[in-house]
């Protein structure tokens, strides 16, 4: 019986201190108890998953059809620029020729449009098959494109090939010197043949045949 109070005394003096840490309200100690259990039992939040790597075969497919592509858009610029130079060198005037340069320079545009689309569906590409078939397709508009490259630049070839410029009657040093700078030639033919037309130009007995040699080297 004499441990009775010694009891009382120590649950008086736990209550106290509830009291106290509680802040006079118990039930708040009850209530962070139940929430830190339920952030303890909640699951932790899971990272979202990373794309998956696409295979080596489907990377190097890709890679493929962007080089197309952009082979495609020079060889597109190359044909848009010499049908330009076509265009002007009739100064406007309808020519088969001419038309033919720019159809073909409209050609070369369109093809080069298909292979930066084929190149960017490879870029989305979700297997090595579809990445591969990107790659494959950007190569053919390639293809097409220089090919409708070369069909422009054969059509100014004959534009440049035909102007009055070039023939005895209608001589025109100058002019003879824009079709030289303007056609598809290396510069040091280009500079070789202007050359020679200046050497006629001073002496008019030696025009027929530096005209000669000028139209052979045209394109």
């Amino acid at each position: 019986m004499r441990m009775l109070p010694a009891l009382v005394l120590i649950l008086a003096a736990g209550l106290g201190v509830v009291w106290y840490v509680s802040g006079g309200d118990p039930m708040r100690l009850l209530d962070g108890g139940d929430q830190q259990l339920a952030q303890a039992e909640a699951p932790a939040p899971t990272a979202p998953a990373a794309p998956a790597e696409p295979p080596p075969e489907a990377a190097a497919a890709v890679d493929a059809a962007g080089n197309a592509a952009d082979a495609a858009a020079d060889a597109a610029a190359i044909a848009a620029d010499v049908a330009a130079e076509a265009h002007a060198a009739t100064q406007g005037a309808d020519s088969a020729a001419t038309a033919q340069a720019e159809a073909a320079a409209e050609a070369a545009i369109a093809a080069a449009d298909r292979a930066a689309d084929a190149a960017a569906e490879g870029a989305q590409a979700v297997s090595a098959e579809q990445a591969k078939a990107a790659a494959n397709a950007a190569g053919a508009a390639a293809l097409a494109t220089a090919t409708a490259a070369r069909t422009a630049g054969a059509a100014a070839g004959q534009v440049l090939a035909s102007d009055p410029a070039l023939t005895v009657d209608g001589f025109e040093a100058d002019r003879v010197r824009q079709i030289i700078a303007a056609a598809d030639l290396p510069e040091a033919r280009k500079s070789e043949l202007t050359s020679a037309l200046d050497s006629a130009a001073a002496d008019p007995a030696r025009i027929p045949a530096t005209l000669d040699q000028i139209r052979a080297a045209l394109p």
